[in-house]
């Protein structure tokens, strides 16, 4: 999945997220709609709508994950950084790979 590839799934998702209620649970419909959006993506092959279902379900555990560390005392994230695991805030590491 390219950039663009990802980007277009997730403006189709935001601009129909009506459609999937809560859980942003979209039916089959909805994912074939976005393939046929991406029938000539910029990177691989064409995709198929369960192509698309797996990388939203990808996305989500992706940003559910960062949601997570986020939320947590003295954790960050960055697009620039990502986690900035370092020596610097090496104990809180520790102490959350023991738990």
């Amino acid at each position: 999945w390219s950039d663009t590839d990802t980007t277009t799934l997730l403006n189709l998702v935001a601009a129909h997220k009506a459609l999937a209620g809560e859980g942003l649970n979209f039916k089959v419909v909805f994912w074939n709609t976005v393939a046929a959006h991406l029938g000539n993506p910029s990177k691989g092959a064409p995709k198929t709508g369960r192509a698309c279902k797996d990388e939203w379900k990808r996305l989500r555990k992706t940003y559910d994950a960062i949601d997570q560390h986020c939320g947590r005392s003295g954790f960050m994230y960055s697009l620039q950084l990502g986690a900035n695991v370092g020596l610097k805030n090496e104990h809180l590491w520790n102490a959350f790979i023991r738990v």
